[in-house]
């Protein structure tokens, strides 16, 4: 090999090393600038999670001021920053001004965090008694939209009946859904004609306003209210798939209605009654010496005058009205005793339901029978038996009921369907431990 050669490759080997130790040297700092950051991020994350807030806060700031972040991450990090100084530390003016940050210092935000940011700062300002740049803030925020949000309609000009500023209004659409909400006998109890109307324009306005103001408050964000919203959206969301996956799926045939009908013939009656007058003595010997005064001569009406300790009753003979058997319920398996119904002005009172119903000849009397109150002579005035209704007096009755079942059968159905799908476990046991 020449001499020149040989220095050649000398010269490239040294060049080599060279080359190597300054791209060393400058891959070193960056590494460590980096692991310093996320040493910053992770200590701060650590501050946050044993409560020490306010240390945690200046943890995160130092944390975006010498992490390479994005404008877009820099602004997360001061939005949940200052969540936490005013939910945790209660330090309203930090916390203020982490949002204004938000919303001011950095590009490329997300709309929804800028919204969301405008909004958690009214809510500051509102509290430090700026009431004006709450105002300011929350028309921004207004005009603010999340590009994956519905975009509203258009609406015209004459079909804003009210308005809020520039951020809250109320359009004749909005009117007229929570109108058409309203049960019908609220409607025409409470908001009757033209005026009843005009009223419930006003009532919609008040409730509006209250809600901003409550949401300047942030009481929005209290948690006792975020769970009962939570609860109602479970619930709504509930009544909307039985409404999809029960209610529209039950079909009710006309002859599904007579075999249901026929099968329950004795719900659908209206059931024996009887009216009847007493005598109410304080024992057994009262009543029989009311008895007596009867067999010898005096009417009832005028024994119950002289001997019952009733007074609601005995000025007019001792009338206590009429008494009908309970109906027969229409789920044949659940308990029932025809004679568990209310004397009326004695209460529930078997024993005498049953001696009333017993007597079959009207003007008989049977007695002494013992009760809560006393011991009573029973007069029978009036019976009615059992009156059987046909199918087409009662219908309205027969599919209510019987869509009630079908509806549970498929309720059940439904929740045991996905029950099984989610892999559903319930532990009883636990519910009685302390």
């Amino acid at each position: 090999m020449k001499r020149q050669d040989v220095l050649l490759w000398v010269v490239l080997i040294l060049l080599v090393v060279i080359l190597g130790k300054v791209m060393s040297a400058d891959r070193g700092p960056r590494e460590s600038q980096l692991t310093q950051s996320d040493r910053q991020r992770d200590y701060a994350a650590a501050l946050k999670a044993n409560q020490l807030y306010t240390q945690a806060a200046e943890a995160y700031d130092a944390y975006v001021a010498v992490g390479a972040l994005p404008d877009s991450e820099k602004a997360k990090i001061d939005f949940n920053t200052g969540e936490m100084l005013l939910d945790q530390v209660g330090d309203i003016e930090r916390a203020l001004a982490h949002f204004v940050r938000v919303t001011d210092l950095y590009d490329g935000v997300d709309p929804a965090l800028l919204k969301e940011a405008r909004k958690h700062a009214a809510e500051c300002l509102e509290k430090l008694g700026r009431a004006g740049a709450a105002e300011r803030q929350l028309v921004e925020s207004a005009r603010l939209k999340s590009p994956t949000s519905s975009e509203e309609a258009l609406v015209e000009e004459k079909d804003i009946l009210a308005s809020i500023g520039a951020r809250v209004r109320i359009t004749r659409t909005d009117f007229e859904q929570a109108w058409k909400d309203l049960p019908a006998q609220v409607r025409e109890q409470q908001f009757p004609g033209n005026e009843g109307r005009e009223k419930f324009l006003q009532e919609l306005l008040s409730m509006r306003l209250f809600a901003e103001a409550a949401r300047r408050k942030g009481l929005d964000r209290d948690p006792d209210f975020r769970r009962r919203l939570r609860d109602f959206e479970d619930s709504f969301l509930m009544s909307k798939l039985f409404e999809e996956e029960v209610s529209a799926k039950v079909t009710l045939p006309d002859s599904d209605l007579k075999l249901y009908y026929e099968a329950h013939r004795e719900h659908y009656s209206d059931p024996e009654s009887v009216e009847v007058a007493h005598i109410q003595t304080a024992d057994a010997s009262g009543c029989l010496a009311a008895k007596a005064a009867i067999e010898a001569g005096s009417s009832f009406e005028q024994a119950a005058k002289a001997f019952s300790l009733d007074a609601r009753t005995r000025e007019n003979g001792g009338r206590l009205g009429k008494i009908a058997k309970a109906r027969v319920p229409g789920e044949r398996d659940k308990p029932f005793d025809p004679f568990d119904v209310p004397v009326p002005g004695l209460g529930r009172e078997r024993s005498l339901v049953e001696a009333a119903f017993a007597l079959t000849e009207i003007g008989a009397t049977t007695g002494p029978i013992r009760s809560e109150r006393g011991h009573h002579l029973i007069r029978l005035l009036a019976r009615e038996d059992i009156k059987q209704k046909t199918l087409e007096e009662c219908r309205p009755q027969v599919e209510a009921e019987l869509r009630a079942e079908r509806e549970r059968e498929r309720r059940t159905a439904l929740v045991a369907d996905l029950m099984k799908a989610h892999d559903v476990k319930v532990y009883l046991k636990r519910l009685a431990e302390p």
